[in-house]
């Protein structure tokens, strides 16, 4: 006999990211230095991903690249594939 199919919400919280980083991690102070710089680097952004006149998807924010390129970087993690099995494996 099959059980019901209900929802519990109860098995579920709605957390925010900064809620598993510690206050003290080394990255937060780098993650407002990269934050800080690609704010400046906006203009640059805008101009190299203008809209297209043909329509399409829309791009992942380079913004997002960048941040998990270094994050890549600072932890030797060998290719992206292996970055997003670390970062879904590290949550």
């Amino acid at each position: 006999m099959r059980g019901a199919d209900t929802f519990t919400e109860s098995l579920f919280t709605m957390r925010h990211l900064e809620d598993f980083v510690p206050s003290d991690h080394p990255l937060r102070p780098i993650r407002q230095m990269v934050n800080e710089a690609l704010v400046k680097m906006d203009a640059l952004f805008a101009g190299m991903y203008e809209a297209d006149i043909k329509g399409g998807r829309p791009s992942i924010a380079p913004e997002k690249l960048l941040r998990a390129m270094l994050l890549q970087v600072f932890y030797s993690v060998r290719s992206e594939r292996q970055l997003m099995e670390q970062t879904q494996y590290n949550e």
